[in-house]
Order: structure tokens, then sequence, then C-alpha cells
């Protein structure tokens, strides 16, 4: 029988140690459903949904919790898997802007949109004339509600500004 649980984890690491992990996952049976896995320098940031065999869970997880330099917690997950078609993935692209985020964050809650990632960065353009400014771009994956329309939410996100875009990706 298989168990899912959800991994957390913070600390000081290497894509090294991800790809450690990953490993020890799969020799162990275990998949990983869902990942967000984020570096700054090297500082990571995580949250793995797994599934495996139950009687390998508490390897796995010893595994993770015996990684030097990682603060680690886990929780129960729900073992249902995403309905694929309800998910969208999109881009939005702008000039960036104070509050930009919160403004993208209250259209997706107004229309009841479940945000299962959001990935945002942005790029400073330095321009010719002493101009400079900075792009705003975000990635999104979305399960909206089977009322809602996806193409009526890009709408409303492009109208944040004259200059946002939204792209759907496949």
């Amino acid at each position: 029988m298989n168990t899912t649980f959800i991994v957390n984890f913070v600390g000081k690491a290497s894509p090294s140690t991800i790809k450690q992990l990953a490993a020890i996952t799969h020799e162990n049976g275990g998949k990983w459903l869902l990942s967000k896995v984020n570096f700054i320098e090297h500082q990571v940031a995580a949250v793995i949904k797994i599934e495996l065999p139950e009687e390998n869970a508490a390897v796995v997880k010893a595994a993770f919790e015996n990684t030097e330099d990682l603060l680690v917690q886990f929780a129960d997950a729900d073992d249902s898997s995403h309905d694929k078609e309800s998910i969208y993935h999109l881009r939005l692209d702008s000039n960036d802007r104070a509050g930009i985020v919160n403004e993208i964050t209250h259209i997706l809650d107004g229309q009841g949109v479940n945000i299962l990632d959001m990935d945002c960065q942005r790029v400073f353009i330095a321009g010719g004339g002493g101009v400079s400014s900075s792009l705003f771009s975000s990635t999104m994956a979305l399960r909206i509600p089977s009322e809602a329309d996806i193409k009526d939410i890009a709408d409303e996100l492009e109208s944040l500004s004259e200059d946002t875009r939204v792209m759907l990706e496949a």
C-alpha cells in the first residue's frame, strides 16, 4: 500500500543535495508528484509531495531529516492526483511596479482561483539616454473553478495596465 506525504525544508544545500534526496526516494519505490525547489545562493526552500510504498516511508523521511543544515517538516497529504483538466499555466509580463504581486493575487482570489505555483522574476533593463526600467515576469500554475473561464481570467489580469501581457502556456 502506498502513502503520500509532503516534505518542507529550508536551509543550506546544493543541487546535488536535492539530486541525492530524489535518488533515495526513487531507490525506495517512490516518486515526487509535485515539487517546488528554490535556491538563492546556497540557501534552499522546498516543498515536495512524495508517494511511495508505506513500508519505505521511514527510510525516505530519515534521509531528509538526516541531511545536514536542513530544517525539515512533514505533513500528511491527500493521495489523489490533481485534475489536470482544470490546471492552467500562465505567463504574465509587465513593467515592474510596487504592489504588482498584490494586484495579481487580488484578481485571482476574487475569481476563486487556487494558485498552485507562482514564480516571479524582476529583470533590470538599462536603456539608452539614461532611461532604465524593470520588467516583471511571473509564471503561474492555477486551478480555476469549473464555472470560470481561463480566457476571462487572463483578460482581467491584462487589464492591470496597458503593458501587461498574459500568455497561456501548454
